[in-house]
């Protein structure tokens, strides 16, 4: 409404009617939408003020303090922002910049370096080794020239999809786990060999069968042994069966 130039104080010196007039005019359709939006239990207290500058100063005496509120608010939501990999960075760093504004707007101006380096410590993880690249620069950054930085960077990687992947290690990280299981499943492969059957070939001594020659001499004995039993058993029933026979 073109109206809040009268809540400043008025210049000094002489004035035309017509200024006067315009003043007036201003002053009162100010008081009446201020009226018109406070409570009803304040409108008696408040419109007694000959001004708008003097009903203005009343309110900010008596209601500016409790803003403290909404000030520790904003502060918190500045310093507990993270930036997530989701979202645009340069939309993130906007966002953090409209907390500084509204911080500012409070009568809490935080100095640019601040805010730039908020801005760049919460950087997400993917940007990580962007971030430290930029706090080993020697030149000084302002906000503007901060979040033009972060639109080339941002760009650059959406053309390239592999420096988003090079960045932060949780790639790598991947790639990495891939070779090792490659790796161990090959080494399975080359270790899965065909065993030899437990048989036995022929002796080359004798060519008995099912035996190595090295086993020659203890088959030679077996077979002694086994052969003076057979002898000794024949002759045994020899004996045995002449047993009742006429000696005739």
């Amino acid at each position: 409404m073109n109206v809040w130039f009268i809540t400043k104080e008025r210049s000094e010196g002489l004035h035309t009617s017509t200024e006067d007039s315009v003043y007036m005019s201003a002053d009162n359709l100010f008081k009446r939408v201020m009226i018109s939006v406070l409570a009803e239990n304040l409108v008696n207290s408040y419109m007694q003020h000959p001004s708008s500058k003097a009903l203005c100063d009343a309110l900010e005496a008596n209601f500016e303090v409790s803003d403290a509120g909404s000030e520790l608010y904003i502060m918190e939501q500045f310093y507990d922002y993270k930036m997530i990999d989701d979202r645009p960075v340069v939309e993130q760093a906007h966002g953090i910049h409209a907390i500084a504004k509204d911080l500012d707007n409070l009568r809490c101006p935080l100095p640019d370096k601040f805010v730039v380096g908020g801005i760049i410590a919460k950087l997400p993880p993917l940007w990580r080794n962007f971030a430290t690249t930029l706090k080993h620069k020697r030149q000084e950054f302002t906000i503007a020239g901060l979040i033009g930085t972060l639109d080339v960077e941002e760009k650059a990687r959406a053309k390239d999809p592999h420096a988003r992947g090079n960045e932060g290690g949780s790639s790598a990280h991947v790639h990495k786990g891939k070779a090792k299981v490659v790796f161990q499943h090959k080494t399975a492969q080359t270790t899965n060999f065909m065993k030899k059957k437990n048989t036995k070939g022929k002796c080359f001594v004798c060519g008995g069968s099912n035996y190595w020659t090295k086993d020659h001499k203890d088959k030679q004995q077996h077979r002694q042994k086994k052969s003076a039993n057979v002898v000794i058993g024949d002759a045994e029933k020899g004996i045995s069966g002449s047993k009742g026979l006429d000696p005739c």
